[in-house]
């Protein structure tokens, strides 16, 4: 299997601002200060002329269209998608293969594409097992994803922007792009799955806000999901008609899937079962991991917030990955 060349660069943070031909439109401007995720140094691309070094070393590098990735290292991307100035972070390990699957993670509500990094813990897990991960950024204030149908379709088509940009730098298996969320990001990665079925493969959503509004994706999508049971923010029953009970968005998965209506449960951890439903269509397999006394965080990450303290028994990322890894598309 061929891999990506091993170019190891000197930054650990990029920022490129790039002309890229999506619809006939180009890249923008910086939108938000960067954050340093344990920078080395930091080269800001500020037009596609003059390159700005704000690091003992000088690196220059023309803005392109497309994008252009100089081999493995730690990107911020922006581009113009549906009228406004996007932005997300890639993350291209040494280890990834030509294709390599694509993971894109969504922050939670009021979040960003760092924390979620650094939350997750997916950029060590894609330097691990060879996948490239990108974390892109919602927009508003505070900053969130248009997750419900009524809200639109800037997200569904930001998402679809970032896969081309990024499928034209780096050799990506469309039949191996996954998307995962946290929160108000988990349930955008379960409108992916609704409304975007020929674009992911499966989705992972965690701790998800999901959408109350009807799915009918195009076909079965296998769905790994991650709750605690003691949520105080998005509760494992539901509230009301706008947060659904997880349960029953399962069972509505079960439905389109075509699985078998009674799932089988076995444990992962001392606070953590698997409850799997067998018989899917298509291989679209259902499981949920049910988090007993888990809050309203990422499991794996450490989080010991009153609001979102979880388990460290299991890493959702560990869980999400091993059954991305066993779902490319159909």
């Amino acid at each position: 299997m061929t891999r990506l060349p091993s170019l190891r660069l000197t930054t650990s943070r990029l920022t490129l601002v790039c002309l890229v031909a999506l619809a006939g439109a180009a890249c923008g401007a910086a939108a938000d200060p960067p954050t340093t995720v344990a920078a080395s140094t930091t080269t800001t691309i500020a037009n596609a002329t003059s390159t700005t070094v704000t690091a003992p070393t000088t690196t220059t590098m023309p803005a392109v269209a497309p994008l252009e990735v100089a081999g493995p290292g730690h990107y911020e991307v922006e581009v113009l998608s549906g009228g406004l100035v996007r932005r997300f972070l890639l993350v291209v390990p040494d280890s990834a293969p030509a294709p390599a699957p694509l993971v894109i993670v969504f922050h939670g509500f009021t979040r960003s594409p760092e924390e979620i990094e650094r939350t997750s813990g997916m950029s060590a897990l894609a330097e691990e097992y060879g996948f490239v991960v990108a974390y892109p950024a919602g927009t508003g204030f505070p900053r969130r994803w248009l997750s419900e149908l009524s809200q639109g379709d800037q997200d569904v088509q930001f998402a679809r922007d970032l896969i081309s940009l990024v499928s034209g730098a780096v050799p990506i298996d469309a039949r191996r792009v996954y998307a995962a969320g946290m929160s108000n990001g988990g349930g955008m990665a379960a409108r992916l799955a609704c409304d975007a079925a020929d674009l992911v493969a499966a989705v992972g959503p965690v701790a998800a806000a999901y959408p109350s509004d009807p799915c009918e994706p195009g076909r079965p999508v296998p769905v790994a999901a991650v709750h605690g049971t003691a949520d105080p923010i998005v509760p494992y029953e539901g509230r009301g008609e706008a947060l659904p009970a997880v349960e029953d968005i399962m069972a509505d998965w079960v439905g389109r899937n075509g699985c078998d209506p009674e799932p089988v449960t076995d444990e992962v951890a001392a606070d953590v079962s698997r409850v799997a439903w067998d018989g899917c269509a298509a291989g679209a397999d259902l499981v949920l991991y049910r988090v007993a006394g888990g809050r309203h965080g990422w499991p794996g990450s450490g989080d010991t917030t009153l609001w979102g303290k979880t388990t460290d028994s299991v890493s959702a990322s560990a869980l999400l990955w091993e059954f991305f890894a066993a779902h490319p598309m159909p």
